[in-house]
């Protein structure tokens, strides 16, 4: 038995495996498109996709507020008077996933200072164009309607940290300078 296991495993080519998953992709890809296949078109939408993913497994898990519309960014993050950290993922992004403990951990330690929101770049494409956001995952922190700093890509905790903790100083450095002009 064993030896069998063994020429079966060093007798497996990755690359004839790969052409063989491409080709059988290409052949589907052919057959919808022809109309021959038992999926109809209508199915591949992205609207009837995006419609079947539910919102439990649309966006991240942090605990913030997931955003469901462009008015919703407008008055929750643009609109804001305080500051607003905005997580932009997407269901199938393995580094939004991975950043999702970080977020939690943020918003944990700011819950009192920071607000915390998703949204689903699949969901409101528009407003991740808007908001200038290329890839995902992407953390906006947001003053006032005005960006105050972005990060891309997985971070670590130390680094949102500090981001988080520096976008709060400058914050209240700012309402110091106006609260010294007014006097």
């Amino acid at each position: 038995m064993r030896r069998y296991l063994t020429t079966k495993i060093s007798g497996f080519n990755p690359k004839s495996q790969f052409q063989a998953a491409v080709r059988l992709f290409l052949c589907l890809i052919t057959l919808v498109a022809s109309g021959n296949c038992f999926m109809p078109r209508s199915a591949l939408s992205p609207q009837i996709i995006r419609a079947s993913i539910t919102r439990s497994m649309a966006v991240a898990k942090t605990g913030g507020k997931v955003l469901e519309s462009v008015e919703e960014f407008k008055k929750t993050v643009l609109d804001s008077n305080g500051p607003v950290l905005v997580f932009f993922t997407a269901p199938w992004c393995g580094p939004c996933r991975l950043s999702v403990p970080v977020v939690k951990d943020v918003m944990k330690e700011f819950s009192s200072r920071l607000r915390v929101v998703e949204v689903c770049t699949d969901d409101l494409p528009e407003v991740a164009a808007d908001a200038n956001v290329v890839s995902i995952p992407t953390i906006q922190i947001y003053s006032r309607g005005e960006v105050m700093d972005t990060i891309v890509g997985c971070v670590a905790k130390s680094v949102l940290f500090s981001s988080v903790e520096k976008v709060l100083e400058d914050i209240a450095l700012r309402v110091g300078d106006v609260g010294s002009e007014k006097s």
